[in-house]
């Protein structure tokens, strides 16, 4: 589900560690059936397969992650490639993160914020608070937590935002805090309830 689009051209500064400040973040929920999946999550790795869980099911996620083109006029807007496949056990959704402390103009068109820097819990969730406060038309944010959770806040149409904490996994390779946004969003866009998921982690050993 595309909810906005941003301009055409906004300006960004250079990526931070590599990654881009901002993406399009499509959630698949069929994974595909044959071929290799991919094992890491974030951008070197590519798309990155998913597990969420609530207390009464699970499923596997496919969370793929588009970047807006950097040139030296700003940030390139573009449509990521479209889905072929037939929807899953939810239809696949597609939306705009953004990094919590990169341009204004993106944190703006932004349907998820995405924090970088580990917080404590009471901090992460003021954090997230915050962002939805400031950023209305946002409809989710992240903020990792030290080890293996994160906080993460969905907006509500009455009353204060939902905010809790997910697990994401294993120290050693957690699901990363854009991809437990990512399928928050898309959980909550098919008309999921969010205090539904207690955890979003990755869909290989270790």
């Amino acid at each position: 589900m595309i909810r906005r689009s941003p301009s055409p051209r906004v300006h960004a500064s250079p990526a931070r560690g590599g990654e881009p400040g901002a993406a399009w973040a499509t959630v698949c929920f069929r994974p595909p059936l044959t071929g290799a999946l991919p094992r890491e999550a974030g951008f070197r790795g590519g798309p990155a397969l998913v597990v969420w869980r609530t207390r009464a099911a699970h499923g596997p996620a496919l969370v793929r992650c588009d970047a807006l083109p950097v040139t030296e006029r700003g940030c390139a807007y573009r449509h990521p490639s479209p889905c072929l496949h037939p929807p899953g056990r939810l239809p696949c959704d597609t939306h705009l993160w953004a990094d919590a402390d990169g341009p204004a103009e993106l944190r703006e068109h932004a349907d998820v914020l995405v924090g970088r820097v580990p917080r404590a819990v009471t901090e992460a969730r003021r954090r997230v608070r915050l962002l939805l406060a400031e950023h209305p038309g946002c409809l989710a944010a992240v903020v990792p937590g030290f080890g293996a959770g994160c906080v993460v806040g969905v907006r509500r149409a009455a009353g204060g935002p939902w905010c809790a904490g997910l697990e994401r996994g294993g120290s050693r390779a957690p699901a990363s805090p854009q991809a437990v946004a990512s399928v928050v969003h898309a959980w909550v866009a098919a008309g999921g309830a969010p205090d539904a998921l207690r955890a979003v982690v990755p869909g290989f050993p270790g």
